[in-house]
């Protein structure tokens, strides 16, 4: 991390340098157009527009033929992922402000889109994210130490009976699903290009599989880590849980936690020992698993707590085997025939 100061110019517009080391290793030049997007936590994401291809994949969307808000925002974030650069959206009547402010709102859920026209009965979202810019290796890096902070904070609010700290892990999780649909894209965008498999670090169309399967697996920890949050939710008027059971929680946490960190080394370094390392703790998991569900028959007496227990247990284990899994996906990268 650095810190740089913010810089006062003519005019009382405001610059702040970029790293040089940032710059080259994008391979942007003097003079390069850059996007700069605000979050919803406040901060600002910055990005090369990318350089209009001589074929952009385009789509329209009539705004009637979709019976609800929901169902349109499954058709625009599925065309993102499959590569889309731009993607409109009409209308037979004039579009209300408040459901245009609706459809505005989706491109939050997908990084690099901006609203690149508009009119009274037409909205247009256009992708300025750069492929290159953004290693598949390095986002599923980042997706992972993400899913491994939510690990831990959703424990935490567990043992210290911290319900707000489990609300902000629901929130924290649909940032992690941005991140998923931006890999995603990027896999697929690989398939179509030579030239952008290269620039991402993807071998062809066979490493393309593995790591679809790699950012799948990814999203499904954080899908387990935000469910175990609702489960830590439900047990808010509830009586505290004795500190025994607790620790066994915290135990098959560690375990869990510990698994996934080494399967995705294991997937990133090629490291196919690590891997089976990884494959081997599974039985670790289900004795613990065991001997906790058997502490809370035995000692939680309010039923809905015990089984809430259960399935917060249930969902640790979950992530040990998509931990499991990860550890297959990089099995399966490293283990290829040669022709």
């Amino acid at each position: 991390m650095e810190i740089r100061k913010l810089q006062k110019i003519k005019g009382g517009s405001f610059t702040l340098s970029i790293p040089k080391k940032w710059v080259d290793t994008r391979r942007l030049k003097r003079g390069q157009q850059m996007v700069i997007s605000e979050e919803n936590d406040g901060s600002l994401s910055v990005y090369p527009v990318t350089a209009l291809s001589e074929k952009p994949l385009k789509v329209m969307l009539q705004l009637e033929e979709f019976p609800d808000i929901k169902a349109l925002e499954y058709n625009i974030a599925t065309y993102y992922i499959q590569g889309t650069d731009r993607i409109d959206i009409v209308s037979k009547e004039i579009i209300p402000a408040e459901q245009k402010r609706k459809l505005k709102l989706l491109r939050l859920a997908m990084p690099g889109v901006e609203v690149s026209e508009e009119g009274a009965n037409r909205i247009s979202f256009q992708v300025l994210i750069d492929p290159a810019a953004f290693r598949l290796e390095s986002l599923l890096s980042k997706t992972s130490t993400f899913s491994l902070h939510l690990q831990e904070d959703v424990v935490k609010s567990m043992i210290n009976w911290d319900f707000p700290l489990a609300r902000e892990v629901i929130e924290r999780s649909g940032e992690a699903l941005r991140h998923y649909r931006l890999t995603i894209r990027q896999v697929a965008l690989a398939s179509i290009s030579k030239a952008i498999a290269k620039e991402i670090g993807i071998r062809g169309c066979q490493e393309c599989v593995t790591f679809a399967l790699m950012a799948r697996d990814l999203s499904r920890l954080v899908y387990h880590c935000s469910q175990i949050a609702r489960h830590v939710l439900s047990l808010e008027h509830k009586r505290k849980v004795s500190r025994g059971i607790l620790n066994l929680v915290e135990e098959v946490s560690k375990l869990a936690y510990n698994m996934q960190k080494d399967a995705v080394q294991s997937f990133l370094k090629k490291d196919t020992k690590l891997a089976v390392h990884v494959l081997r703790k599974m039985g670790d998991v289900r004795k613990k698993e065991k001997k906790l569900l058997k502490e809370v028959i035995k000692k939680v007496k309010d039923i809905d707590t015990a089984v809430t227990m259960g399935l917060i247990c249930r969902d640790l284990r979950r992530i040990a085997g998509y931990s499991v899994a990860i550890a297959d996906d990089g099995m399966n990268r490293v283990l290829t025939p040669t022709v």
